[in-house]
């Protein structure tokens, strides 16, 4: 089973996967579950409908705007929230004179690749707050370093990232100002595993495994959010504390993210928990209505329920159990 990212992973995220693989949960869950990366949403979409990838971690914008075009050829359901409150927001320098979205006006947003599924809510978000689309740049500058060095020496004015990229670099020494997503953008899924719909229909009960395995892993990297973090140190050497850093504080930064992370994803703002992988369909009807309101979409005839599928939720939240027989072997 090969999985598309629409993004590198960071410290925040990447132990996830790797602590899967360690702790075996893949194996028990009778799959073998290899990542790939691609630069954007735009890219990794396509790859999945053409059933080169079976499943993808895409933002639900690019889809979600291509059905309200009216493509309906796509074949695709989402069938796990994987991020269910929007964690992008934008970020500057705390010294900076921008303080809330329509400061934005006349300035420049860098952001990981103009690929990125968010760009048509940024532009959104923008709109509402008064700022059209003529009186502001969106620059790509990379991400992670590259993105963080075009704020630090002012080649942008802004950051339009998640907030865990924007701990990691607060967390390293740069204080920043954080503007959240308003409203219903705020409470929209950022990221979620989509396939296509026939596969899903065809053995639901694979995609189910995949989803459990994965809850698993995250409730194991919050409860060993250190082995997490080094497990992703010893897979990307170069994102390591440097020679002569102070490594106790860089550890205990990077646990920092991560357990930030893990909190937006497992917890509601008010510390309930979430259950694993459901979608609020009442939310992306909403979402979808604003973004037809600012003329993101070309419509907001879009079919949510069909796309947006919590059949195989109840299955998320229960643990693995070791498969016996046939079963136990991994299957691509």
């Amino acid at each position: 089973m090969t999985v598309g990212l629409s993004v590198r992973p960071s410290v925040a995220d990447g132990g996830v996967w790797l602590l899967a693989q360690e702790l075996g949960l893949w194996t028990a869950a009778g799959l073998q579950v290899r990542t790939v990366e691609f630069e954007g949403a735009g890219l990794l979409v396509p790859q999945v409908a053409a059933g080169k990838i079976d499943i993808g971690l895409p933002s639900p914008e690019t889809i979600l705007s291509a059905t309200a075009a009216g493509q309906s050829g796509l074949g695709l359901t989402f069938f796990y929230n994987a991020v269910p409150a929007n964690a992008m927001e934008f970020a500057v320098l705390a010294d900076s004179p921008i303080h809330q979205v329509s400061d934005l006006k006349g300035r420049k947003i860098g952001v990981g690749a103009l690929t990125w599924g968010n760009i048509p809510s940024t532009r959104a978000i923008l709109r509402d707050a008064g700022v059209a689309a003529g009186n502001y740049s969106i620059v790509p500058v990379g991400v992670l370093g590259a993105g963080f060095h075009a704020l630090t020496s002012g080649r942008v004015d802004a950051l339009n990232y998640n907030a865990g990229w924007h701990d990691i670099l607060e967390l390293s020494g740069t204080p920043l100002r954080r503007i959240r997503m308003p409203g219903v953008f705020g409470e929209m899924s950022v990221n979620a595993f989509v396939t296509r719909s026939d596969a899903l229909a065809r053995d639901p009960d694979r995609y189910a495994r995949f989803g459990q395995a994965y809850t698993q892993a995250l409730l194991a990297c919050q409860a060993d959010i250190e082995r997490c973090v080094t497990l992703y140190w010893q897979a990307n050497p170069q994102a390591r504390p440097a020679a002569g850093a102070d490594a106790d504080k860089a550890l205990a930064d990077a646990k920092e993210v991560v357990r930030r992370r893990l909190q937006r994803i497992l917890l509601h703002p008010d510390g309930s928990p979430r259950e694993p992988g459901r979608f609020d369909v009442a939310v992306i009807r909403q979402y979808v209505q604003r973004m037809a309101e600012a003329g993101e979409f070309a419509s907001a005839d879009v079919p949510v329920e069909t796309l947006f599928s919590n059949a195989l939720v109840p299955a998320f939240s229960r643990p693995l159990a070791r498969l016996p027989g046939p079963r136990a072997q991994a299957r691509p």
